[in-house]
Order: C-alpha cells, then sequence, then structure tokens
C-alpha cells in the first residue's frame, strides 16, 4: 500500500493574497506591539531609578553601621574617654566644671595615655576622622559632617549633660550628615544618634 502525500495547498476559491493582513490590522499590530515595548522599557527605567535612590540610602546606612560598631567597641572596652576639641593637630580637653559637649573625643584603651584613638571632625572639609597614636593613621569614617560641634556628649542615665566625668559616664554620639546628589537622586539628610557607657 502506497501512502498518499496530501498538497498544502488549496485550490479552492481562495487567491494567496486574500490570507495577508491587511493595512489597517499591521497599523493596529504595530500599535500594541510599540506599547508594550514603551512598558517594557518604563517599567526597567523605574527600577533602574528606585535602585538608584536605595543604593543611596543603603551607602550611608551601612557607612553609618560601620561608624557605631567600632565606635563602640571601643568606648565598651576603654579605659577612660575625654571629650575635647581638636584645633591645628592637638586634643585640647574640657576643663572640669564646663558642660562636656564637644567635637572631639580621646579614647583611651589602656592606661598607657601614650596610646589612644581620636575622633574629630576637620571643620575645613565637614569630614569625620579617626586617628589614633600611631603617626599617619588618620583616616576618613564619615563625609559631610554638618554638626561640627555637638558630637559627643558626656550624660547621666536621665539623659542629663555633666559638667565632670563620673564612673558610670554614658557617652552620646550624635552625627548629622547629608549624602550629596548621585546620579540625579537629590541629596539627602541622615542623623545618627547613639549612646554607649564603658564596661
Amino acid at each position: 500500500m502506497k501512502p498518499s502525500i496530501c498538497c498544502r495547498f488549496h485550490d479552492g476559491p481562495w487567491r494567496s493574497g486574500e490570507l495577508a493582513f491587511t493595512l489597517a490590522e499591521l497599523m493596529v499590530s504595530v500599535a500594541i506591539f510599540i506599547l508594550l515595548v514603551g512598558g517594557v522599557v518604563s517599567t526597567n527605567l523605574f527600577g533602574l531609578r528606585m535602585f538608584q535612590i536605595e543604593e543611596t540610602k543603603l551607602i550611608a546606612s551601612d557607612g553609618a553601621r560601620g561608624i557605631v560598631g567600632v565606635l563602640m567597641n571601643e568606648i565598651h572596652s576603654c579605659e577612660t574617654f575625654q571629650i575635647g576639641t581638636f584645633a591645628n593637630g592637638t586634643f585640647t580637653g574640657l576643663p572640669l566644671g564646663a558642660p562636656q559637649i564637644g567635637p572631639a573625643l580621646i579614647v583611651y584603651p589602656t592606661t598607657n595615655t601614650a596610646n589612644f584613638i581620636m575622633y574629630f571632625v576637620n571643620t575645613a572639609d565637614r569630614k569625620f576622622r579617626r586617628a589614633t597614636s600611631v603617626p599617619g593613621s588618620t583616616r576618613i569614617v564619615a563625609q559631610s559632617v554638618t554638626n561640627a560641634t555637638d558630637l559627643f556628649r558626656a550624660q547621666d542615665y536621665l539623659g542629663n549633660v555633666l559638667t565632670n566625668m563620673q564612673n558610670n559616664t554614658e557617652l552620646h554620639v550624635k552625627l548629622e550628615f547629608y549624602q550629596a546628589a548621585r546620579f540625579g537622586v537629590p541629596p539627602d539628610y541622615y542623623k545618627l544618634e547613639t549612646s554607649a557607657t564603658r564596661r
């Protein structure tokens, strides 16, 4: 028995030109395709914009977490600390009897005062820096700090500012800074406040 081969062509009343799209159908199809592609592109651009906004916030949050982690560990484990001012490369501690609020902090990890860690804001460029007793160890911790005068505050457990250092003095840190405009994202303002005491 021989298999029969079907012919694909139809010899009926239709001619080949009648199976194509009309001009109106083609224009509608192209318009729908353009709307679909435009929607996909605009959704993608919106997603990129949201990523850029969130990236700026995540960078600021990550920087704040790094600052707090290191500083709080050093306060918890230090022998003593002192609040003061920093000018021309010299730290000057606040005198007893004066409110213990200042832009610089020196932390002594041991009883040896030649070994220290210092935090301060350089008022010329508004950068928050960390330096140690090792020469050339100064590094930038945060940028664009806006509160250069009241970063550190010694207080009691009720939050009252102290005029002398007590055994259970609580160190309150307030850091305000702004994130500059990036990738078309407008500048933003951030504030970091935390407190710690020696263990």
